[in-house]
């Protein structure tokens, strides 16, 4: 069901903007062959676990040519109780049957560079659930100027969803048009910055059909059905989202501390702020230190803290315009810390097809509304 994209964005943040500093096996277009599969555990307090499986291929089919495939599952499990009751999540006014759901994801694409005038990015995008669809195009161009000191981004991505919640009655839908422009900025050999600033204006169906909003003090934990005091959620029919992001990464190439020496830092800082007035401060500092030749150490950790939108309530009644009961729009902080290790195989050039790299990660991730989580991640690389 949608509730997969529900549990995963509680602690992924979707906006366009934090494309800028997406991880190494999200990044699309990379100068090399490779083949990569990814597996991730997502365990939470609240009864759910998502188990996800990611498989990427990147081809360059010339020197300024490169197509890419990524697939991904996403498989949701929803406990409840002996007799197939229901699960209240503890970021949740409101209860959700127990149930599971597969999603799956496919995203084509090709990146080509203009003689070196201009760089095109152009993806597909193909997501669906039992209740949920999405088709994502985007299109992103890339100009390097001052001797490549500066890379200008520009991005357009357009999603459109067919939504149908068991409590939609039938099928709606939902476009989103996004846009993004982004500056990387060389400082020093050893320094880039980075800033950007996306919009995405939203407008249709804008809750999933998934959950009831109890009324007038009704226990959330009876919302099983529609009736009277339990009713279909209410929102806004547009949404209008801005973004700001900035980033800095430094490599570390003399220091006066051993740890530090040879390790680099990337310190990213973003404000989000809506139509629904919902407010957002993001902060997030990772390090990376090779170990010794072959083995690479990553920690993270991030801050998220938002405000909750303006028509959230903890009671509401049936003249009230607007309801929800979704977790993502109360005011609400998580935070998320892991430990990543990369170990890169010696280069090969004899064999077509060798080992690049394998690696394992582990994340644990906490929200305020006494929702917790652990992360498992195993990957291996191949290149080509």
């Amino acid at each position: 069901m949608a509730a997969i994209n529900l549990v995963k964005r509680s602690f992924l943040k979707t906006a366009f903007a934090i494309a800028l500093v997406s991880a190494p096996f999200a990044t699309q277009a990379n100068a090399e062959d490779y083949a990569a599969a990814q597996t991730y555990f997502h365990s939470f307090t609240n009864n759910i676990s998502v188990t996800s499986g990611v498989f990427a291929l990147n081809k360059d089919l010339s020197m300024d040519t490169s197509a890419y495939l990524k697939y991904s599952v996403d498989v949701i499990n929803s406990s409840g109780d002996d007799e197939g009751g229901t699960v209240v999540s503890g970021a949740s006014s409101a209860a959700t049957t127990g149930v599971s759901d597969t999603r799956n994801d496919i995203n084509l694409g090709f990146t080509h560079n203009f003689k070196n005038i201009i760089g095109l990015e152009a993806y597909y995008d193909y997501s669906k659930e039992t209740d949920y669809t999405s088709k994502t195009p985007t299109i992103t161009l890339k100009k390097d100027l001052f001797d490549k000191n500066t890379t200008l981004s520009l991005g357009y991505s357009r999603n459109d969803d067919d939504i149908s919640g068991k409590f939609l009655g039938n099928t709606q839908t939902r476009t989103t048009d996004n846009f993004f422009l982004g500056v990387t900025q060389v400082i020093s050999p050893v320094t880039v910055a980075q800033i950007g600033y996306s919009r995405s204006n939203s407008r249709g169906q804008m809750s999933e059909g998934i959950r009831l909003v109890p009324l007038n003090g009704v226990a959330a934990s009876t919302c099983t059905a529609e009736s009277a005091t339990c009713v279909d959620e209410a929102h806004p029919s547009s949404r209008y989202r801005d973004a700001y992001i900035l980033g800095i990464n430094h490599y570390f190439l003399n220091s006066p501390y051993e740890f530090l020496e040879e390790s680099s830092v990337k310190f990213t800082l973003r404000y989000y702020t809506d139509s629904w007035d919902v407010e957002s401060y993001m902060a997030e500092a990772e390090w990376n230190k090779y170990l010794n030749d072959r083995l690479l150490l990553r920690l993270d950790y991030r801050y998220y803290t938002q405000t909750a939108a303006y028509f959230v309530k903890d009671i509401y009644t049936a003249s009230d315009e607007f309801k929800s009961s979704s977790p993502q729009l109360v005011s609400k902080d998580t935070q998320l810390a892991g430990v990543k290790l990369t170990y890169e195989f010696e280069e090969d050039e004899s064999s077509g097809i060798r080992l690049g790299s394998i690696e394992g990660k582990y994340e644990a991730w906490a929200e305020s509304t006494d929702v917790y989580a652990h992360i498992i991640m195993a990957a291996v690389r191949f290149n080509f």
